[in-house]
């Protein structure tokens, strides 16, 4: 069925299985999850069985990625917002600091934060704050055939675009650490905005439309809406498939979203599933019985043959 209720603690496991079966065939596929700790444990999972079943290289390459934090401009004027190990990454030429470049903070006034970058230091006032992300530093393995969503515009040495939510697969690692895409495209050393691209957001998920759409339902929050729920599997031109923990639970979180005619989807769809089977039951049923009366009245036609037989040849001996 479209929904599939799955155990605790199975659900990454067996959306994954799904993924490697679709992926064997060619299909092409995103999933679809409401948080970011859900994206990063299905990233994990649909990694590692298409690793186990080589479909991506065996090599893996250790490559420091930046990871933007959701921060408001309200938060990024507070300095407890910033961790020792904060990266800022600049989305515009500001205060000549240019884009694409990084720097950390290094202290903070009344109106501006200081930020080093390059060896310059310059305040950014806050009315600028839009213009710079704020990100942590992670090491990402990666192979060949790993599946990447750029989190940054940029643009390629020779020209070419690099657009934020964008889906591209790696073809090759160079020894420079330069990532070469399946497109011919290069991420240089310094384009590190990246995060694994097998799970996306539901907003990450716009305009992005493949054969098979698996949406990875987190029944521990209240988030899936008749927008988010309308965006997932219209994505997918072939099917879409939904994991949940609780069947119920999911229900229930549309109902509370406001969203009856999605908590009747899921209902009728159980009752559809019913209905196809009372309707399997009840048809190999008549044919079990119209079967039963060929095969009587099979019996009834040789055994009145044969006793059409046996009167000619008494009549016959006679």
């Amino acid at each position: 069925g479209a929904v599939v209720e799955c155990r605790r603690g199975e659900q990454q496991e067996r959306l994954a299985s799904h993924y490697l079966e679709l992926a064997r065939k060619g299909e092409s596929t995103v999933v679809v999850a409401q948080t970011w700790s859900e994206i990063r444990k299905v990233n994990d999972s649909v990694r590692g069985a298409l690793k186990r079943a080589g479909l991506i290289g065996a090599e893996e390459h250790a490559i420091s990625t930046l990871e933007a934090v959701d921060l408001t401009d309200a938060q990024k004027r507070d300095a407890r917002s910033y961790e020792a190990d904060s990266v800022i990454v600049f989305n515009r030429d500001t205060s000549g600091f240019r884009k694409g470049q990084r720097g950390r903070l290094v202290a903070m006034s009344d109106n501006a934060i200081v930020v080093e970058a390059g060896n310059k230091i310059r305040e950014i006032r806050f009315a600028q704050l839009e213009r710079l992300t704020v990100c942590r530093e992670r090491e990402t393995s990666l192979s060949t055939g790993d599946r990447l969503q750029l989190k940054a515009n940029a643009k390629t040495k020779n020209g070419r675009a690099l657009a934020n939510g964008e889906l591209v697969t790696v073809a090759r690692i160079e020894s420079d650490g330069r990532i070469v895409l399946h497109d011919g495209r290069v991420l240089e050393r310094d384009y590190r905005q990246f995060v694994r691209g097998y799970a996306v957001t539901s907003y990450g998920s716009q305009g992005k439309t493949v054969d098979y759409v698996l949406f990875s339902d987190s029944a521990l929050q209240a988030a899936t809406s008749r927008q988010q729920w309308y965006v997932t599997i219209s994505r997918g031109r072939k099917g879409v498939r939904i994991f949940t923990a609780d069947k119920e639970q999911l229900r229930e979180n549309i109902t509370r979203s406001g969203d009856r005619e999605l908590a009747l989807d899921l209902t009728t769809l159980r009752q559809r599933k019913r209905r196809s089977l009372r309707r399997s039951l009840a048809t190999g049923l008549t044919r079990g019985r119209q079967l039963a009366a060929t095969i009587c009245h099979r019996i009834a036609a040789l055994a009145s043959r044969m006793r059409v037989n046996a009167a000619r040849r008494e009549v016959s001996v006679s």
